[in-house]
């Protein structure tokens, strides 16, 4: 219960109580000049430290705030002073120097000043005297030669700055055989190449028309498949067929009138390249003649004369590649100091392990 404080009991235990007094706070005078600033009288007759903590004590208990102070209106405050104006950077005796000019572009025709020749001469200092310009001095001006051995480059005449457009190499013509036509490979002409259809359809045959005065002159062949099997191929001394003992052999040797060997055309993909040589059965000399026939789709033939060729025992005649699915015939007509394995060697078809130097290990 809240005892009303007009009917409270009087307490003597707190005498100061009874005894304080406000202070009085003197308010400036309405008619005080605006640029002055009005001094309040409680400032000019401060009470005592002890009567400002009583003050403050009976405002607590009272419930009473505190009397705020009072502040001169925001206009008659005086103004900062302004900021002092910062002090003029001295002035350099000597002017800056001004840095000498430099190159750093890649066009090697434009005049620059960082050539990597060593052997140019050295650039001249900021203080010298530059000399007249003549022609050898814009011609050293230009240099930007990378050759260390080289000396400066001559200037180009005004007429050559244009470049001229690069020589194109000239192909070699392709040459091609019409069915049922008739071609002979030379030196100045050794190759011819088959159409898709001359290289995939039929039989492409081989063989080699001579006659006895020749010798005893047998036909075979080098060969490498897509798989990358490789052997030889002959009707005399060795394996007819390639790959040996397969029921499609793409290749086949055989004797009819003359030694040949047989391409099935219908495996043509299987093929990738072979040589066909001729070598004598008895190991004699060979006097050389007669022609070397090719024959493939719709009877076109490619003849090789054989009298060309310098006398010995071995020779390889023909080389054939399968490019892109045309078959690419070349005349080689090469006399082979050696055997049948020298011979293999010779085109490539190191692949071939050997029993002895006519017979490949199957």
């Amino acid at each position: 219960m809240i005892i009303d404080p007009r009917f409270a009991p009087r307490r003597n235990d707190v005498p100061y109580l009874r005894r304080r007094s406000r202070p009085k706070i003197r308010m400036s005078r309405p008619g005080a000049p605006a640029g002055g600033t009005a001094v309040p009288a409680a400032s000019a007759a401060a009470p005592s430290t002890s009567g400002h903590s009583d003050a403050a004590v009976a405002d607590f208990f009272s419930g009473r705030r505190p009397p705020r102070e009072h502040r001169p209106p925001r206009e008659h405050r005086p103004a900062a002073p302004p900021p002092a104006p910062a002090a003029a950077p001295a002035t350099p005796a000597v002017p800056p120097r001004t840095p000498a000019p430099t190159s750093s572009s890649l066009d090697l025709d434009a005049p620059s000043t960082s050539s990597l020749d060593l052997d140019a001469p050295a650039p001249a200092s900021a203080h010298s005297v530059p000399a007249a310009t003549g022609p050898a001095q814009r011609s050293a001006a230009r240099s930007t030669s990378l050759d260390l051995d080289a000396g400066i480059a001559p200037s180009r005449p005004a007429g050559a700055a244009a470049a001229s457009p690069p020589s194109r190499v000239r192909a070699l013509p392709v040459v091609r055989i019409a069915a049922g036509g008739r071609t002979i490979l030379a030196r100045k002409s050794p190759t011819v190449t088959l159409t898709r259809t001359q290289s995939g359809i039929g039989v492409f045959i081989v063989e080699a028309a001579c006659s006895d005065e020749v010798g005893d002159l047998r036909l075979g062949c080098a060969y490498q498949l897509r798989s990358g099997q490789s052997s030889t191929a002959q009707a005399t001394g060795g394996e007819r067929h390639a790959p040996p003992r397969s029921r499609r052999p793409v290749l086949v040797g055989g004797h009819e009138r003359y030694e040949r060997i047989s391409v099935d055309l219908r495996q043509c993909r299987e093929l990738e390249r072979l040589a066909v040589y001729a070598f004598s059965e008895s190991r004699a000399q060979l006097n050389w003649g007669g022609t070397l026939i090719a024959t493939t789709f719709a009877g076109a033939k490619i003849e090789l004369p054989l009298e060309q060729l310098a006398p010995g025992r071995v020779a390889v005649l023909l080389s054939l590649y399968n490019v892109r699915g045309e078959f690419v015939l070349r005349a080689e007509m090469e006399t082979i100091a050696g055997s049948i394995r020298e011979a293999c060697r010779a085109y490539g078809y190191d692949q071939i392990t050997w029993l002895d130097d006519r017979t490949p290990v199957e």
